[in-house]
This record gives C-alpha cells, structure tokens and sequence, in this order.
C-alpha cells in the first residue's frame, strides 16, 4: 500500500514548452467573435503535399535584425523582392471566378470589388501565384482566393473586420495562413501568410521556430495596408508545434513593439 501523501514530483517545464503550453491556452481562451473560421476550402492534394488550412500560432520578436537566433538547422534564405507585382481587377475577377468559384466553394454577388490583388510566390518560388482579395455587393461577404490552385475562403458575417484596421498595440492582424509539407524527394515545409497591416509598418520579418530550432528570418512584404510572409526550410517538420514569428519596422527602420492578433 502506497502511504506517500504528497503527489509525485513532476520535471519543471522548459522556456519552449511552457510557451508551448500558454499559447495553445491563449487560443482557446479568445471570445470565438474575434477569431472566426479561416480555412481554406482547397482541392484534394496528393499524398506527398499534405496541405493544412488554419491560422498558424504567432510569436513576436522584439530583437534587433542581428540578434541571436535559436539553435537550429542552417537554412539559406529566400530571396525576395522589395514589394509584390500587382494584379489588375480585369485579372483578378477573371482568376477568381475560374479557379474558385467554377468548382461550387463559394458565391459573391455582382458586382464584386477587388480589395486587394498580388502575385505571390508560388510552391515553386519560381513560380507565382495570385492570391486576391473580393467583396461581394450586398451582403455576400468577402473571399479570398488563391489562382490557380483554387484554395479559397469565404466569410460573410465577419466581413466588416476584414476591412478594419488593427489596433496601435496589435499592429497586425492575421487574416489567413496555409501551411504545407512534403516528404519526397527531399523533406520541406512551408507556411506563409496574409495580414492586414498599419499604415506604420513598414517592413516585417519573420521565421519559423519548432523544438528549439529556427530558420532564417525572412524579409516579407508590406504592400498597400496588407503584409505578406513566406518562410520555408528543407527539414521535416511537425506542423502542430511549428509557429512563425514576425517582428515590423517602420519606414526609418526602427523596430515596432505590436502583439498581433
């Protein structure tokens, strides 16, 4: 018989799970009217390119460029351009109604208004994607897509904070992400994206971090009140513990203090 009264020692937690830990609690604890859905309704991919469509746990830095990284897996960077291409409204609506909307996901009324339009790197950095903004008229809401591949997002009822800024203390607010992973021929993971961003931010930063690893930090792209980031190593990753953390300058280059939501 066990006469012991006290319960048995447990290990302390280390700095990364405990932050772990109080994020996925932060989560769940946000009032559901402040986070709604953000999943893309996409095509089936295929076994090798499993596709995960949530908004992914964010973390902000408030170090310098050049400071310290976590210890991790050396990772080149990608490198990227100052700004993105836009995409004309004739281009957008045209892209969007043949590769979102032709296969039933979602519905805009006419006529529909292009918020917000640009060419993004593609699963090949090679290559470009459009990923678009629309508003419908009425009340049908707003949608984002992503052309060619047909991934899309639909919301009515929030549509009103899609066109609101956010606050001074957030800085930005994350709109949607996307999250991939493929295993042959050579391990790789992806995640990228889209905030809306403070007419103050001028620039952002940002990387992945997972079990005490990190990759390169990554310059993003500010562009027209939206912020765009695409961060990609060639490791296999566990999508569930992965997070991206960002940090944003202003135009002089000073490092902004936000907490994004």
């Amino acid at each position: 018989m066990n006469t012991e009264l006290e319960p048995p020692r447990v290990p302390p937690l280390d700095p990364a799970r405990r932050a772990e830990l109080r994020s996925r609690v932060m989560d769940k604890s946000r009032p559901t009217g402040h986070h709604p859905a953000r999943r893309w309704i996409a095509p089936a991919v295929s076994v090798a390119a499993v596709a995960a469509v949530v908004a992914g746990t964010l973390i902000v830095s408030n170090r310098p460029s050049d400071g310290p990284a976590v210890a991790g897996p050396a990772t080149a960077a990608t490198p990227t351009r100052s700004g993105l291409e836009a995409v004309t409204d004739a281009e957008a609506t045209a892209a969007f109604a043949k590769s979102c909307e032709r296969g039933g996901h979602l519905k805009l009324d006419r006529p529909m208004t292009v918020v917000w339009a640009r060419r993004v790197p593609a699963a090949n950095p090679r290559n470009t994607d459009v990923l678009m903004i629309l508003k419908g008229s009425g009340a049908s809401g707003r949608a984002i897509c992503l052309a060619p591949s047909g991934a899309s997002m639909w919301e009515r009822k929030s549509s009103a904070q899609w066109g609101t800024l956010p606050t001074q203390k957030e800085g930005l607010a994350g709109l949607v992400s996307a999250d991939s992973s493929v295993s042959a021929p050579e391990p790789a993971y992806r995640m990228w994206r889209l905030y809306r961003a403070r007419p103050e931010i001028a620039r952002i930063e940002s990387r992945l971090v997972w079990n005490g690893h990190a990759s390169s930090w990554q310059r993003g792209y500010v562009d027209s009140g939206y912020a765009y980031a695409d961060n990609r190593v060639n490791v296999a990753v566990n999508g569930n513990i992965v997070r991206q953390e960002v940090r944003a300058y202003d135009a002089q280059g000073r490092l902004l203090r936000i907490e994004p939501k």
